[in-house]
């Protein structure tokens, strides 16, 4: 009798642990925060309620933090609990790869650099940007935007002319914002920035392709947070289906 109640002990207790290395398991996986380009709000936003739908998940399974791609990687740099990372350029993804962060990194969309004017302003071009009186951009250090409409004035040869008139934003969603409400004259943007922002603003100009770096967004998995639904996620974006909603955004697949 002894040894039979014992054996039930133990197998009880082989139970609750065979239960509780489960329960820490599925914990780990069934929830993710993604750090994502603010430029990518609106597809992302979209995409993540499409796969929660289609796997019955509940909101905070899901969460997103959009913002410059600078600040981003300095979260992550800091310990920031993200499992997957999308930077709207190439060298922010690179230092976190250098420092043995991340994996999995490969290009995900390309985009276009625009000049945007609030609408029903007069049409301006690259070249008349010295005769504003506000240029908004993103700041340079953090913001790829901001940096790559700096390399295009300055390739152009007119940084020095515009610096003196340049306001400074957080990310491209807010220099958007501040040229819909007449805020600024002029700004740099994406071009899915310029789509989503509708009637409110008009494209000015395209900067040239040659007169900055090429508009390349990667993805990867932050290693620290690597997990199941992680990798699904990032399994479904990466596809057809996903780079279809991204295409309707105005990105265009870098696959």
């Amino acid at each position: 009798m002894k040894r039979f109640l014992f054996l039930c002990m133990m197998i009880c207790v082989l139970l609750v642990s065979l239960g509780c290395g489960l329960s820490n398991t599925k914990q780990g996986d069934d929830k993710i925060v993604i750090q994502a380009a603010a430029s990518l709000k609106g597809a992302l936003t979209e995409l993540s309620d499409n796969y929660k739908q289609a796997h019955n998940l509940k909101d905070d399974q899901i969460a997103i933090n959009f913002a410059g791609s600078g600040t981003l990687r300095q979260q992550i740099e800091e310990g920031a609990p993200a499992s997957l990372f999308i930077s709207a350029n190439e060298k922010n993804m690179t230092m976190l790869e250098e420092k043995g962060l991340m994996t999995d990194v490969k290009p995900f969309v390309t985009n276009e650099l625009v000049l945007i004017v609030p609408h029903g302003r007069d049409m301006i071009s690259i070249d008349q940007l010295p005769t504003v009186n506000r240029l908004v951009l993103g700041n340079p250090e953090t913001v790829p935007a901001g940096n790559y409409g700096k390399q295009t004035l300055t390739n152009l040869g007119l940084w020095e002319q515009v610096e003196p008139q340049v306001v400074y934003a957080k990310d491209v969603k807010a220099v958007t914002a501040a040229i819909s409400q007449g805020a600024g004259d002029a700004g740099f943007v994406y071009k899915t920035d310029a789509i989503a922002a509708g009637d409110t603003v008009t494209i000015a100009a395209t900067a040239p392709s040659d007169s900055h770096d090429p508009v390349i967004y990667p993805i990867g998995i932050i290693k620290k947070y690597d997990n199941t639904l992680a990798r699904d996620f990032y399994q479904y974006i990466v596809s057809k289906e996903g780079q279809a909603v991204l295409e309707k955004y105005g990105f265009t697949s870098a696959q």
